[in-house]
């Protein structure tokens, strides 16, 4: 279960651009994450009521208040930086930055005298890194040198660093509710937050227009961006800690590479080989580590 969560959540994560890209002249960012919020609050709800006794819904207040405010923090930032990044940069650029989320994580836990830097730890994080490069750049990183910076850039690189300390708050989170009725109590806490930015958008662009074009996209955006995604992300650091799951995410460029040839018809090449090896080279590394 543990090895299948590293697996499968940055398949979810890797959604989100491409979802994002669709509906980019239908939703603004912050009416996207409204909407994806809500819908996916709505149907973890109804799944965790159903579920009757075995999820729990009590807790402290204050425990409660906590949770929606991390809910704002990593769920309702992080989702509005990447859309609203996604309108004036590249998604290049994007996926380089929020690539650095594991670098930042193992340095924090590193600091705080929580994780040793090991060898094969630092080899692991290194690995992933240069795998991701390799997406990125195609094969060739002196490219990266050419990048420019633009407004996007630094919305990714603020939503890079809310996301580093949402992995490593929530590892912390005392477990009082079970895992359904917490994701739905950080939903409501993103959706509040996104809330008036959405009824901006709104007064300035009216109401998005839904139709049977956009349906499978909202529902892309529901039940893999949103449910999979966070879900899967906030068991995962529960299950593996924050420097293996932020680890993990380093496979989202090579699930966004198939994504590609799946929806866009791009061609696989030969560095996608050498990023796979990289990255789950790196994560098996780091998996020692811990």
């Amino acid at each position: 279960m543990n090895l299948l969560l590293l697996a499968v959540v940055p398949a979810f994560f890797a959604l989100n651009p491409v979802v994002g890209r669709a509906m980019i002249a239908v939703f603004g960012p912050a009416s996207l994450s409204v909407t994806r919020w809500v819908l996916s609050a709505l149907v973890i709800a109804v799944i965790a009521l159903a579920r009757g006794q075995a999820e729990h819904w009590r807790a402290p207040p204050g425990h409660l208040v906590r949770l929606a405010g991390f809910g704002a923090l990593g769920m309702g930032f992080c989702a509005y930086a990447a859309f609203a990044g996604a309108r004036t940069t590249t998604a290049t650029n994007i996926g380089l930055i929020y690539a650095c989320t594991t670098a930042l994580v193992a340095a924090w836990e590193i600091a705080a005298g929580r994780q040793r830097a090991q060898p094969s730890l630092l080899a692991g994080i290194a690995a992933c890194l240069i795998g991701v490069v390799f997406i990125l750049a195609r094969g060739h990183p002196e490219v990266l040198l050419d990048l420019t910076f633009t407004p996007g850039d630094l919305w990714a690189a603020a939503g890079t660093i809310v996301f580093a300390v949402y992995t490593v708050i929530m590892r912390r989170v005392p477990a009082s509710l079970t895992p359904l009725s917490q994701f739905t109590v950080m939903s409501v806490g993103a959706t509040l937050a996104l809330l008036p930015f959405a009824a901006i958008e709104v007064a300035d662009n009216g109401l998005p227009v839904v139709d049977a074009s956009t349906l499978p996209w909202i529902a892309g955006l529901v039940f893999g961006t949103g449910i999979g995604a966070f879900l899967g992300y906030n068991i995962s650091l529960k299950r593996n800690g924050p420097v293996l799951t932020a680890a993990s995410i380093s496979l989202m460029p090579v699930y966004a590479a198939g994504l590609a040839v799946l929806l866009l018809g791009e061609a696989l090449a030969w560095y996608h080989a050498a990023a796979v090896v990289l990255v789950v080279g790196g994560l098996l590394l780091i998996n020692r580590a811990q």
